[in-house]
């Protein structure tokens, strides 16, 4: 059985002097716009929150799950392609678990 599709979002921050997170490089405010854009669409796809993906230096960080792509150094002006992205990994999710 296979797991859902869903889009991860890394919101960790760390608290040492010049250590990059993800929150630390705006992965908070990314959140509503990225929900907005997936509800838009439709699409029934919830975003998680998760402390950590091992990616801080590459933050903001998502990935679509399950064991879709990470994307890394996330901008605002990205989140379009993403949401496409996320669109064309639920088709060949679903076309999979047919």
């Amino acid at each position: 059985m296979s797991r859902p599709v869903r889009l991860i979002v890394c919101i960790n921050r760390r608290l040492g002097a010049g250590q990059r997170s993800c929150a630390g490089s705006g992965s908070l405010d990314l959140i509503s716009s990225i929900e907005a854009m997936i509800a838009a669409e439709r699409l029934e796809v919830p975003v998680v929150k998760r402390e950590c993906l091992g990616h801080c230096e590459s933050g903001p960080v998502m990935r679509i799950a399950p064991g879709g792509p990470f994307f890394t150094d996330i901008s605002e002006a990205q989140l379009v392609e993403i949401v496409t992205r996320l669109k064309s990994f639920i088709e060949n999710h679903d076309a999979n678990r047919a």
